[in-house]
């Protein structure tokens, strides 16, 4: 058990929570995070607090720091692996500098490494903050700003995803990023969830298709201005089409993420079982960020 201690010298202890407590660390999130939005955190207290870990320290019964591990399922070459992504990791401001957010930290990837997990990764507030822990980026996310194309191509259609294609979407998905070494494997339950997220930001996946053929997934955002994430295409023309489909129009813009020319560092990684990586010694890139 890892413990920290306040300024009065008081013992905290790092304790999992279980599920039915999970709801309690709402209050926190909405504290440190008040920029999300109630339908954002509606959303994550309703599915993703069902499968993820959540690791806190209390003070007479009240949680007072906590870290998020939320599952993904990670493809290394050709074997799929469990994996937690770290998220919310957060004190609140009368606890901090105490060494609360180092003991969650520590506590939680030992606890990963005894599972055999190959890494775990996340997505830093600053990198300042993961360095000493041993995390380095791995990837830089592509990211750029475009405008739509009337459509050309007849034969293409687009319409919104509803749950009973996510199967289609995750072996469309899965066929595209197979030529990556380190990637997320996209089943089912994955587009399922990115559609609920999704839609809790008034958006959701948009689909096209040249006849029956599904040749295009968009995942998309619209809070006041559109915006495109995890785009994947058969090929570049669809993306400028789904783009007008989305706007109506070929002269507004919009942000494109998992695109473009703009590279920005974003994901960072720590190796905790290097010998689960086979002949990848060091992790160079990730395809797509997985929140």
């Amino acid at each position: 058990m890892e413990v920290a201690r306040n300024s009065k010298m008081q013992e905290f202890q790092v304790r999992r929570l279980e599920k039915e407590e999970h709801f309690r660390t709402r209050k926190l999130w909405e504290e440190v995070f008040s920029e999300d939005t109630t339908e954002f955190l509606d959303y994550y207290y309703s599915v993703k607090t069902k499968e993820n870990e959540i690791y806190v320290i209390e003070d007479e019964g009240e949680i007072v720091s906590m870290l998020h591990l939320n599952p993904y399922q990670m493809r290394i070459q050709n074997k799929v692996y469990p994996t937690h992504y770290i998220v919310a990791v957060a004190t609140h401001p009368s606890y901090r500098r105490q060494g609360l957010m180092a003991n969650l930290l520590n506590h939680a990837m030992q606890v990963m490494k005894q599972q055999k997990e190959p890494f775990t990764f996340l997505m830093p507030a600053s990198e300042a903050i993961y360095k000493p822990f041993g995390f380095e980026f791995v990837y830089a996310q592509e990211r750029c700003k475009i405008r739509g194309t009337k459509g050309r191509d007849e034969a293409l259609s687009f319409s919104f995803a509803t749950k009973e294609e996510c199967g289609e979407m995750s072996a469309f998905a899965n066929h595209i990023l197979e030529r990556y070494d380190v990637t997320t494997h996209r089943g089912k339950e994955y587009y399922q969830t990115i559609l609920a997220e999704q839609e809790s930001e008034n958006g959701g996946i948009l689909l096209a298709r040249q006849g029956e053929k599904l040749v295009g997934v968009f995942c998309f955002a619209n809070e006041g201005y559109v915006e495109i994430r995890e785009p994947l295409f058969a090929d570049e023309e669809i993306l400028y089409q789904a783009v007008y489909y989305l706007t109506g129009t070929e002269s507004e813009e919009v942000s494109c993420i998992g695109f473009g020319n703009e590279r920005k560092p974003m994901i960072m990684a720590k190796v905790l079982c290097p010998e689960l990586m086979g002949d990848l010694k060091t992790m160079k890139v990730f395809l797509n960020e997985v929140v």
